[in-house]
């Protein structure tokens, strides 16, 4: 317990002393970076160095993480799909050192570097291979917090900065693709991440603006059945802002919350026998009769079913930080009358 509590200590002399911040202050030899969305990260730029600091989202008068580390990163171990293609996108993908997960990563190219060598496997994010990790040596972990976590274990004690990917849980679609300008602070490719996020600023906003104008309100039913409740986006969480966003008259856009909520299939049924549009996603391929199979009670269902197909189609990796592809698509399905042609079609 002692060498515990010393190791943890001079991990965090460490990290403040190179970053010339006292505990509790912010250096006045610092730039902080403002951010126009975004309300769970704060930034600053150093010498050389970058500190992050993550505000906990599950209880937003705490800080989740503090971080400082030098930049560019060159060695980074990525525990998801979404991140990593970010990274590639960024042009940064020779500094991915390690990805976990690698099952749910589509990416041809991020494939290939993992098939040469260039990027290593790291397995299961859930049972992390501590030796596989300090053979690697990354300068930064990339994992994405969940409330209930309870830490990371021997990661803590490595001397490894941790860079939790709290994206996920900010107030809105722009809010989490703003974080393409964290991600390229820590790689070294400001500008570039800063002239990405603007492009989808932009599109995102004409994209709404003519959903507004449109006066026929599409009513739309999302997800199925699992273990018998039906998991559903609350109104207030990204997905449910960008239905609302795209022109729809999301059913459960009264629910209250950020995140997704558990609803009965009566209350479920209550909503979606009046829906028009009905959105899915299926780790592979799912028809109409199917879906009835699987869940029968899809029969009192009469919308149209409209099926994005994740295991082929790069969903995850994709629309978190480009939700003007998915808005896009969305407002294809609900206002075909405008003739809008998706640039990237995820449901279909």
């Amino acid at each position: 317990m002692k060498l515990y509590h010393f190791l943890f200590v001079w991990t965090l002399l460490t990290c403040l002393v190179a970053c010339n911040v006292k505990p509790g202050h912010t250096t006045s030899e610092g730039e902080t970076v403002a951010f126009k969305y975004a309300k769970l990260v704060r930034a600053e730029r150093l010498d050389g160095k970058v500190r992050i600091e993550i505000r906990n989202p599950w209880d937003t008068t705490t800080i989740l993480r503090s971080i400082c580390v030098k930049t560019p990163i060159e060695n980074a171990a990525v525990y998801s799909a979404t991140h990593a293609a970010l990274l590639q996108e960024l042009g940064v993908a020779e500094h991915i050192g390690g990805i976990f997960d690698v099952n749910y990563l589509s990416n041809k190219d991020l494939h290939e570097r993992l098939s040469s060598g260039d990027i290593r496997n790291l397995g299961n994010s859930n049972a992390v291979n501590i030796e596989q990790v300090m053979d690697l040596r990354p300068d930064l972990l990339m994992p994405s917090p969940y409330e209930s976590q309870g830490g990371y274990g021997r990661l803590e004690q490595m001397n490894i900065p941790i860079m939790e990917c709290a994206d996920y849980m900010e107030i809105s679609p722009l809010a989490r693709a703003e974080w393409i300008r964290v991600y390229g602070m820590l790689f070294g490719v400001e500008q570039r991440a800063d002239s990405l996020f603007e492009e989808v600023e932009k599109k995102y906003h004409e994209l709404k603006s003519l959903a507004s104008k449109q006066s026929n309100k599409v009513r739309l039913l999302t997800e199925r059945p699992y273990g018998g409740a039906w998991h559903v986006p609350c109104g207030e969480s990204t997905t449910g802002l960008l239905y609302q966003d795209a022109g729809a008259e999301y059913v459960f856009a009264h629910l209250p919350g950020s995140g997704a909520q558990a609803v009965s299939i009566e209350k479920v049924l209550e909503q979606g026998m009046t829906a028009n549009l009905w959105l899915i996603k299926s780790y592979g391929p799912l028809s109409r009769t199917q879906l009835e199979q699987d869940c029968p009670a899809a029969k009192l269902i009469p919308a149209r079913l409209a099926v994005c197909d994740t295991k082929n189609i790069p969903y995850f990796e994709e629309t978190p930080f480009h939700p003007e592809y998915l808005l896009e698509n969305l407002i294809a399905l609900l206002h075909p009358e405008l003739g809008i042609v998706p640039k990237k079609v995820y449901f279909e």
